[in-house]
This record gives C-alpha cells, structure tokens and sequence, in this order.
C-alpha cells in the first residue's frame, strides 16, 4: 500500500478532464473528502458559510401511479418531500486542503514517472500525470468493490443482466430475423404464425395484425433497448457466449484504453496516433494483469475507433456487473423487466 496527498485545487482543475474521458464522479472520493472535512473541521462550520452549500435531500419516495405495463414511467420515483442538508463534498472542493489517495501498487508511482520519461513527455506531465495517477485510484477502488457508482442495484439487477436478457436478446433476433422475398427483391422481417408451446400444451397463433410481434418490439424497446439486429447478435455474442481463454471484453479496460488515448491525444506532446495507443496501452500493462486485455496495437486502434463511433460515453459499474448492459430506454433501477 502506498498514499498520495493531492491538492484539493489540483483535483478540481482536473475534474472535466476526469468526467469526460474516464466516468469520474466526486462521489467516488466521498470517503477521502469527508474525512477531510472531519479533521479540518471538528466542531463544523459556520451557518452563514454552510447556507452556501446546503442542498435538498428526499427522505421519502413514493411509487408513482401505475400507467400500464409497457410504461416505465410507472416505476418512477416521485420525491414525496425533501429536507435540507450541507453538501460536505462541495464545501471540501472549494478549500485549499489536500485529500490523500491510497494505492495498492506500491510501485506505481515510479512506474508511471519512468513511463512519462521514456515516452519524453516530461514539459506536459503534470496534467497527465495527476490524472492517471487519479485513474489508477479509481480502478483500485473498483477492483476492491468499494468505487461508488450511479448505478443502484436491486434484487433483480443479476437475475436480469444474468438470465433475462439474454432471453430478450434471443427474442429480439428472432424477431428482427429476415428472409428474402424475390417477388419483392429485398429482405422482408418474418411474420409467420407463432407457435407457442409450454409442455403441456401447443399453440399457433396468426399473429393477425401483427398484433403480437407490435406488441414484443414495444416491450423489447423500453426493456432491453438495442437498436438493431448486429448490436443484439454482438451482445449476444460479447456478452453471453460461453468464453474460451482470455476474457473477451473487460468494461474498466475499455474505459482507460478509451480515456488514456484521448487524454494523450488532447494533452501530451506525441505526434503520431501510434507513438499515443504505445503508451496507453504500457500505461494498462501497469493496471492490468498480463493477458487480460489485447495489447496489440491495431487492435487497440480498432476497439477506439469502434467506441468512438458508437458514440461511447465511459461509465462506471459495479464490478460484478461491469460486463453487462442495461437498457438506456428504461429510467427504473428496480424494475427491468
């Protein structure tokens, strides 16, 4: 174990570089700010400095009316009443104290100096430095499950992520199969009768009007919420195929490959997008262990480039979910299917 004090200043100033490229939020320094504010400020603060920073807090939510069952709305949380509290994170963040950052790379301190020198980035380190020493904290936290995330997990969190999505998924595909029609000369989605069969009994339905496949493509929209054929079979692929050797996709590797390559791009003195994916991916040598993420050069250059046109935004989650997609179409955290 090793600690790093960082200015409190240093770490505002670095905090849109933080958001932007790698999913920081304060919260995920909760614990070092307000041990500040305790050591700092025993006895509290003043009431004329604290009204400044008081925020409202909701101390009761009620389940909104139920609207129908393909209508998330229905699960959401309405704040029934709210009271008024000091926002201690905010109040630390305009101080001039420092917060301490505890690593468990002992060396990583060193390593991330030495890398900074060979790659000659010495007159533009202190901005790339700072934040991936930052960045290595985070992933720290996240490897140790204590990294808090905007992510609320409930009783069907794994249930769904685990075994009723990739039903979805399954459906969705079978859904958005398509056949060609040489009558009509293109590829036309499939509306044949529906057999439904439980065990026990055996059904055809006609699915007249399209009165049911209408009705699953509503359900699937709010619920799972991929946008076409490729992206579902790729999930189901990714995410769901049984995985053979080396893990397939790792969400913390992606996030810093995507972060570190974009903070160099913005911030560091390297001309070429080579000498960049070199160091980022030397930088993740020192987080990761050896052969748990790809580090060949063109197919790093690949994945960013896959990222950036999916219009990737890095976000956190919870390590035993970190894996997994959530539906964007569905605001509920409790209810998800």
């Amino acid at each position: 174990m090793t600690s790093y004090t960082l200015p409190i200043p240093e770490l505002k100033r670095l905090e849109p570089i933080l958001e932007e490229l790698f999913g920081y939020r304060r919260a995920m320094f909760e614990n070092e700010l307000l041990n500040v504010y305790r050591t700092k400020y025993p006895n509290g603060i003043s009431k004329e400095v604290a009204n400044n920073y008081m925020i409202a807090c909701p101390f009761l939510d009620e389940i909104a009316v139920d609207n129908g069952a393909f209508d998330y709305h229905r699960y959401a949380p309405r704040p029934a009443s709210t009271s008024m509290e000091l926002d201690v994170k905010s109040f630390i963040m305009d101080t001039e104290h420092e917060i301490t950052i505890v690593l468990s790379n002992d060396t990583i301190l060193k390593q991330l100096d030495k890398l900074l020198q060979d790659y000659g980035e010495k007159d533009s380190s202190e901005t790339i430095r700072t934040t991936l020493l930052i960045v290595a904290a985070i992933y720290d936290k996240h490897v140790k499950g204590e990294l808090y995330t905007e992510i609320t997990m409930s009783e069907n969190t794994l249930p769904y992520l685990q075994q009723v999505r990739p039903e979805m998924l399954k459906l969705f595909e079978l859904l958005n199969t398509k056949r060609y029609s040489p009558s009509k000369k293109k590829e036309l989605r499939v509306f044949n009768p529906i057999t439904i069969d439980n065990g026990v009994k055996k059904i055809t339905l006609d699915n007249s009007c399209h009165w049911l496949t209408d009705l699953l493509d509503d359900y699937l929209q709010i619920y799972l919420g991929v946008k076409s054929l490729e992206e579902a079979q790729a999930e189901l692929k990714e995410v769901y195929a049984e995985k053979k050797g080396r893990k397939a996709s790792n969400v913390a590797c992606n996030l810093i490959m995507y972060g570190t390559f974009h903070l160099l791009q913005k911030y560091s003195s390297l001309k070429t997008k080579s000498e960049q994916i070199r160091m980022t991916l030397d930088y993740m040598g020192h987080l990761f262990e050896a052969d748990s993420f790809n580090d060949d050069e063109a197919s790093t250059n690949a994945a960013i480039a896959y990222l950036v046109k999916q219009g990737y935004k890095p976000q956190w989650k919870p390590k035993q979910i970190e894996d997994y997609n959530f539906s964007p179409n569905n605001q509920s955290t409790e209810y998800l299917w």
